[in-house]
């Protein structure tokens, strides 16, 4: 439900923006037209983009590489709670002018992704534990590990990386156990997808939306993967010469995994997660919030209340934010959600 305008006037957005560890938000306030935030669970990186009007030629282009520091939130209101929330650091990749009237685009993003993370190599680990593999691999591109506590003591006993890079090793570690591998503010960050924490283990709060807090929506529940029951996966037994079944779930209608698993462990992880992937995919919406709430991050788990029992009933994950504000204090928030399992 829209807020009504005399409402959303008294609605004022605040933000602050530094660049290099100077305070530009005196400099930009004047000339903002837009600031949007992406933030994605996923490993492509969030991405910032700040839009300001350059009509007497005064604005400076920042140089490539320098990182911007944003925070987001509300300076006044009703129904917000005034104050900013730290939205992380984003390293400048693309400026661009068009006009007239003259403005600038400025494109941050949140990952620094050397070239050196995305060259190919090899590199094999046995009977290493994940933390220690992903710990080893931020370690050599000057990143800080965060690996979560449910994924760090368990042991790889033998993976290899013939010809490729520690960016794609890292995100096919992540798929094989439903989890997100991604660089982030310095860190390279490896937890499960749904566990409503962060990668240290800290509980991420979860929170309570009413059709109030609602400007627009859509649902859209995903029938194809609906009749699979479970999962399975075929692995080489080695003690005896042949292949042997893995099945997660029912075994009526199982998916079943095209790859050929070298053991049971591996083969067993793979069926667990993409069983959970799934369940995830059974249904997702599109939630625009009318007032913005910059305290919302990917992988907080969500509930609807209002709409349809088969929507309410529903626990949600959150897979992307987008934050947008505009010159005059307008800003909205907009979720894209899906099934919690």
């Amino acid at each position: 439900m829209v807020e009504p305008a005399s409402q959303i006037r008294n609605n004022i957005a605040a933000w602050k923006v530094t660049l290099d560890g100077k305070d530009l938000t005196s400099t930009i306030q004047p000339r903002l037209l837009s600031i949007s935030l992406t933030e994605k669970r996923s490993e492509k990186s969030d991405e910032l983009t700040i839009v300001v009007h350059d009509a007497d030629g005064k604005m400076e282009l920042p140089r490539a590489g320098v990182f911007i520091h944003l925070s987001l939130g509300w300076k006044q209101g009703g129904d917000v709670t005034p104050g900013l929330v730290a939205k992380g650091k984003y390293k400048v990749d693309e400026v661009s002018m068009d006009g007239p009237p003259d403005k600038i685009t400025i494109i941050a993003r949140s990952a620094d992704l050397t070239e050196k993370y995305r060259k190919r190599r090899d590199k094999s680990w046995i009977g290493k534990s994940i933390g220690a593999i992903i710990g080893e691999i931020a370690a050599n591109h000057g990143l800080t590990a965060a690996v979560h506590p449910a994924l760090a003591g368990i042991i790889i006993p033998v993976q290899e990386t013939a010809a490729t890079s520690d960016m794609m090793f890292v995100r096919n570690l992540a798929r094989r156990h439903d989890a997100v591998g991604t660089v982030k503010n310095g860190k390279l960050i490896f937890a499960p997808i749904g566990q409503g924490t962060t990668a240290t283990g800290k509980a991420i709060p979860a929170i309570t939306l009413t059709r109030r807090d609602n400007d627009t929506f859509s649902y859209r529940r995903a029938d194809r993967n609906r009749n699979y029951d479970g999962v399975e996966a075929n692995y080489r037994d080695q003690n005896k010469a042949k292949r042997t079944l893995v099945t997660v779930g029912g075994t009526k209608n199982p998916k079943r995994l095209k790859k050929i698993y070298g053991n049971e462990q591996d083969a067993r992880r793979a069926v667990e997660a993409e069983n959970k992937r799934i369940k995830r995919s059974a249904a997702q919406m599109d939630y625009s919030l009318a007032l913005g709430m910059a305290e919302i991050y990917p992988d907080q788990k969500v509930t609807v209340l209002g709409m349809k029992a088969e929507i309410s009933n529903q626990k949600w994950l959150v897979d992307e934010v987008q934050h947008t504000l505009d010159g005059s204090g307008g800003f909205k928030t907009r979720l894209i959600l899906e099934a919690a399992g």
